[in-house]
């Protein structure tokens, strides 16, 4: 169900440790405000955990444990009523709760400050300035005091208190008596008022004591299924499949205690017990991880009864078994009388009487079977044992050295073998099923640096059979180092043509992108150029359209020069390159005769020359006939056009243009006298001004 929640549904962050404050309220004494505040605090988390857990249901979230726990959370009216929102962050009690408390404190608050006021004036006026041992007032228990010499104590005021040397008497002034007063029953007033709230709020605590301790039992309850769900998780564990038919079948089972332990990389088994056989017998190398599986086996049982997911891999099995024992280690004692052997004893006949009514729902766990006394007759004995376990019905897993019980297990149809997994002279921890291990324990005291001739000893003493078996074994583990060494190799090489394949796959595969990439840029080049012919297209025929528009401009405007000309000038040519303007010779002839006929006796013909600088006159019947003028220069006189000259006027300097036709030669004006002036015209008093300067002629 928690796995279902969202992580605003389960709101349990606030401690909810308030049993002590209960019970000091249900004694009848009164909390101060720090653990009311606690204890408001813990009801309010209380009622956000049941808000969230409802709001999850309400979602549709099927959650039966959790509401139900939730149901429980329940508190009277009363107790919410003035508990919620009844203190301030810093623990105090809220006056928006408790209006009357703001009142009475904003009324403190003024008698304080009269007090204050009181006082710097009493000092600001000097009265008592002779009888004081210090300038400034403090406050001792709530009165406002002066720090007087003992003799005129009586003079100022009412003594408060004196110091420890006696040299100093602090005294309250008779000027502050009747505010003093005021304030300090209103001080005692306010302080019977917060005492009077907050026993209500400890007599309403002491009533709901048991609808407080439901509560805070429930949210244990969720609080305590976090925590398995959280173990679970720290484990990397799965919720399994819980079921009662004795059965343990999982991919993956690693041991908790190293994975808490921050173990990287703990070793897994495959294991599956009570399904196809009802016991495992464990055999395998001394060190070489045998109790560790049988520890794991346990753990994951206890773990699915406590409803904590378990590091079992994908969709663990985990039935619920009802007993779980397990005899591990050397439980000798000197108090009770017991050897090695017969403690053994004694945990079988305890574990015989508890199992016997359990059945499949029993698991068994006996590490070491067979050892500690006779190696024929334990391993006769712990045969009896585990065969008793097995014809009760317990699920049982054992560890043994013994061959009788290797024999036995593999004879057995209610047991199965597995070994724990030695390579290269040194164990893997792996679990490998339907098989029978060796102890090696010569190798493994060898690994452990026993001395060497220790070890050769224990050879020689060794009967034939075991010597031979000995053998057998280290050519076994010769062969094993070969065939890993050819493996190995053979790993290599393999590794070595995959790196080769893939270095091949990856340069085709760079080939065929370099292809598609020249494939692509190659069609984009096309369309490249396409785009590049079809924009040269356009902009060639929008180039010949303004050529072909600057011919119409051209040729307009030559016809229009032509038609100011009087039709003396033709174009000739029919590209642009060719037009040119030749001069109309018959129409040139019939203007020549025409300005002949209009010539003006005396002006200038067109083969008399005129430039700059000369001085002419105006002949033709213009505003300025008679005029003489400078000619400034010359315009005209190319193509046809007729020769104009710009003339700068005598006297005036107006500046007109006219053509040389209408103009003759004449002197330059003799120059003007120094000092030479006309004599102005006296205007009459009050006559009219008139300015032709702007006439048009």
């Amino acid at each position: 169900e928690l796995t279902q929640l969202e992580d605003n549904d389960l709101d349990l962050e606030h401690k909810l440790d308030i049993d002590n404050e209960i019970d000091i309220c249900s004694r009848g004494a009164v909390l101060e405000p720090p653990q009311l505040k606690k204890v408001s605090e813990s009801i309010e988390a209380l009622l956000r955990l049941r808000n969230g857990l409802e709001a999850a249901g309400a979602r549709g979230v099927q959650l039966p444990l959790l509401l139900g726990w939730c149901q429980q959370i329940e508190l009277p009216d009363d107790l919410l009523d003035v508990l919620l929102e009844a203190f301030e962050e810093d623990g105090e009690l809220s006056v928006r709760k408790f209006p009357e408390l703001a009142d009475m404190q904003k009324r403190v608050r003024a008698l304080e400050d009269a007090c204050a006021n009181a006082m710097r004036n009493v000092l600001a006026s000097g009265k008592y300035a002779s009888y004081l041992s210090d300038d400034g007032y403090m406050q001792i228990g709530g009165h406002y005091t002066l720090s007087v010499k003992p003799q005129f104590k009586n003079k100022v005021g009412v003594v408060v208190d004196e110091s420890r040397s006696g040299r100093t008497v602090y005294v309250e002034p008779f000027e502050l008596n009747a505010i003093a007063n005021d304030l300090t029953e209103l001080q005692r007033e306010l302080k019977f008022t917060k005492r009077r709230i907050l026993g209500g709020m400890c007599v309403a605590i002491s009533r709901a004591a048991d609808n407080l301790r439901a509560c805070l039992q429930a949210a244990a309850q969720i609080d305590l299924a976090r925590a398995r769900l959280f173990l679970g998780e720290d484990m990397e564990g799965e919720v399994p499949d819980v079921r009662d038919e004795g059965i343990i079948q999982v991919r993956q089972a690693r041991n908790p205690c190293l994975l808490l332990r921050g173990g990287k990389r703990v070793v897994g088994y495959r294991i599956e017990i009570g399904n196809r056989c009802q016991g495992l017998i464990l055999s395998g190398p001394n060190a070489g991880g045998k109790t560790v599986v049988l520890k794991t086996v346990g753990l994951l049982a206890l773990l699915a009864r406590c409803g904590i997911p378990v590091p079992g891999g994908e969709a663990p099995r985990v039935d619920f078994f009802e007993v779980v024992l397990a005899e591990v280690g050397d439980m000798q004692t000197i108090v009770d009388d017991l050897s090695t052997y017969s403690a053994h004893l004694v945990a079988s006949r305890i574990m015989l009487s508890v199992t016997r009514q359990a059945g499949p729902r029993a698991l068994v766990m006996v590490d070491e079977a067979g050892t500690g006394t006779d190696p024929a007759q334990g391993a006769a004995l712990a045969r009896a044992i585990l065969e008793a376990f097995l014809d009760m019905g317990a699920r049982v897993v054992a560890t043994t050295h013994c061959i009788q019980l290797k024999n036995w297990a593999m004879e057995d149809d209610r047991t199965e073998t597995a070994a724990m997994e030695y390579k290269e002279g040194r164990p893997t921890f792996r679990l490998t099923r339907n098989a029978v291990g060796e102890s090696h324990a010569i190798e493994t005291a060898l690994r452990l640096d026993l001395p060497e001739s220790l070890v050769h000893r224990a050879e020689m003493l060794l009967d034939e059979d075991q010597k031979q078996l000995l053998a057998l074994q280290r050519q076994a583990k010769s062969r094993e180092q070969e065939m890993v060494a050819a493996t190995t190799s053979a790993q290599e090489r393999e590794a070595a043509a995959l790196i080769a394949l893939e270095e091949a796959e990856k340069k085709a595969r760079a080939l065929k992108e370099k292809e598609e990439r020249l494939a692509i840029m190659e069609a984009d080049l096309q369309a490249r150029g396409e785009r590049m012919r079809s924009q040269m297209q356009a902009e060639l025929k929008a180039k010949v359209a303004v050529k072909e528009r600057q011919v119409e401009d051209v040729v307009q405007r030559l016809k229009q020069e032509s038609l100011k000309l009087g039709t003396r000038l033709r174009i000739v040519g029919d590209a642009l390159g060719d037009l040119r303007i030749e001069r109309d010779e018959f129409a040139e002839a019939e203007y020549q005769a025409k300005q002949q006929q209009k010539s003006v006796p005396g002006a200038l013909g067109p083969s008399d020359r005129l430039n700059a600088g000369d001085w002419v006159v105006v002949l033709a019947k213009t505003p300025w006939y008679g005029f003489k003028g400078q000619v400034q220069r010359l315009t005209g006189g190319s193509h046809g056009v007729a020769v104009r000259a710009v003339l700068m006027l005598e006297g005036s300097n107006n500046i007109v243009e006219l053509d040389k036709d209408q103009l003759g030669r004449t002197t330059a004006p003799p120059p003007r006298k120094p000092g030479f002036q006309r004599a102005a015209k006296k205007q009459a008093p009050g006559g009219p001004v008139r300015d032709y300067s702007k006439m048009a002629w």
